[in-house]
């Protein structure tokens, strides 16, 4: 039993010597795997490195190359600007590309395509502005286009890169350019605006309240248009207004009931024709409210205010208070009324001292259908010494305070629509009216 004993021990001790010796070799193969999988891992990331500097060097090697194969980048028109001036008889175009808004962007846009391939294609009434890459093969890419109203001479079209702007001039054709004659006028009257029945309501623009019109008054019976400011002086220089029209008065014209006379930026009504306590004298607001430039209008008017909404609709006449004649709701723009007094006030009294760019011009927005008549102006703070030297003394036009200040922010806002190289002029600001 005892040499069994022993035998069964020294088995069980070769056993354990085996079972070692296989752990041991187990530890072994398993270190030799850690180690070839770091191993193959190094060689992944070593071969990816590789592969995306490879990958940088042909990157760089597509946009250095210069061969006819490699194709220019179409330019991308993110906003534009079209004048169209009737005096000079072109359209002048500011295009904005996107690098214009990015000066980081304005060198490497400068180097990605040459201006000189850009071209002017016209099928009335559309314009298109093209771009043709360097290969002829390819097909030209339209960049940007727009409608016009009068036709252009394509052989006289200008494309010419600026350093905030692509500047496209369009020269009217001499068939198409519309006659001109002395001056010109912001009048919007048109002849839905000379029926009695237009004037059925009339309301406040701010509220809505029914100032004119409604329910149990009485309706309009006519309509009639304002002669313009120097149509007493033609009458006396020639003669021309005997007989026919010896019924005009030779002075001022006052309301008349159920009458509507509709002038450049207002309209003159009487007051009985009103609705009843819809309107209240704004005794607060008296300072530079004259239709007229001289100080006996100006002492002959008085705001006139919604009684609703407290807003401005109008003067009321304070020396014909018998008449209690009325100028009635601001039916057009800040913009239009202004516009439409400085060329009245030109027209009539050889007035030319106003700062005038243009009188005949017209702008369209990138996404708009049509073009808007302005006056483009110079502007600028009101100085103690003129801006531009040798101009003759400015003429001052009284207006509210808040038509003024309305006035300054809308300039101001128009001035944005131009290229920041565009904006001034003679140390003035330049901006639009809109009539």
């Amino acid at each position: 039993l005892l040499e069994e004993l022993r035998a069964a021990q020294e088995e069980h001790a070769r056993a354990i010597a085996a079972a070692n010796e296989v752990r041991d070799t187990l530890d072994r193969a398993r270190k030799e795997y850690e180690d070839a999988r770091a191993a193959e891992k190094a060689s992944e990331d070593e071969l990816a490195r590789a592969a995306e500097g490879l990958a940088r060097g042909l990157q760089t090697l597509d946009v250095n190359s210069n061969t006819s194969d490699v194709q220019s980048p179409v330019p991308q028109i993110v906003d534009s600007l079209v004048e169209c001036h009737a005096n000079i008889g072109c359209y002048q175009c500011y295009l904005f590309l996107d690098s214009h808004r990015d000066e980081e962007k304005m060198e490497d846009s400068a180097q990605a395509f040459d201006v000189a391939q850009l071209g002017v294609r016209v099928q009335f009434p559309r314009v298109e502005l093209t771009y043709r890459p360097s290969s002829s093969g390819d097909e030209e890419g339209v960049v940007w286009s727009t409608e016009i109203e009068r036709n252009v001479d394509v052989s006289q079209c200008v494309v010419e890169e600026k350093e905030d702007h692509w500047y496209l001039r369009l020269p009217i054709r001499p068939s198409d350019k519309q006659p001109l004659g002395g001056f010109s006028s912001f009048t919007q009257v048109s002849p839905v605006e000379l029926r009695p029945e237009s004037y059925d309501s009339v309301c406040c623009r701010g509220c809505s309240a029914l100032l004119l019109g409604g329910e149990g008054s009485a309706p309009i019976e006519k309509v009639l248009p304002l002669p313009s400011a120097n149509w007493m002086d033609m009458f006396d220089f020639w003669g021309a207004g005997i007989g026919a029209f010896e019924h005009i008065p030779r002075d001022d014209i006052h309301a008349q009931r159920l009458r509507v006379l509709v002038g450049e930026s207002y309209v003159l009504v009487h007051g009985s024709d009103l609705v009843a306590e819809a309107t209240v004298a704004n005794h607060e607001d008296e300072a530079a409210v004259a239709p007229g430039d001289n100080a006996k209008e100006e002492r002959e008017w008085m705001p006139l205010a919604c009684a609703a909404c407290s807003e401005r609709v109008g003067l009321c006449s304070v020396e014909q208070p018998d008449t209690e004649e009325q100028n009635i709701f601001g039916k057009y723009t800040i913009d239009s009324i202004l516009s439409a007094k400085l060329l009245e006030m030109a027209d009539s009294d050889g007035i030319f001292r106003f700062v005038l760019t243009s009188w005949e011009t017209m702008i369209k927005q990138k996404e708009a259908s049509k073009f808007r008549r302005v006056l483009k102006v110079l502007y600028g703070p009101r100085q103690p010494t003129p801006a531009i030297p040798g101009l003759l003394p400015s003429h001052e036009v009284s207006l509210p305070p808040a038509m003024c200040l309305a006035i300054s922010q809308r300039l101001a806002s128009s001035s944005e629509l131009l290229p920041p190289s565009l904006r001034a002029f003679n140390r003035m600001n330049v901006g639009y009216l809109f009539a």
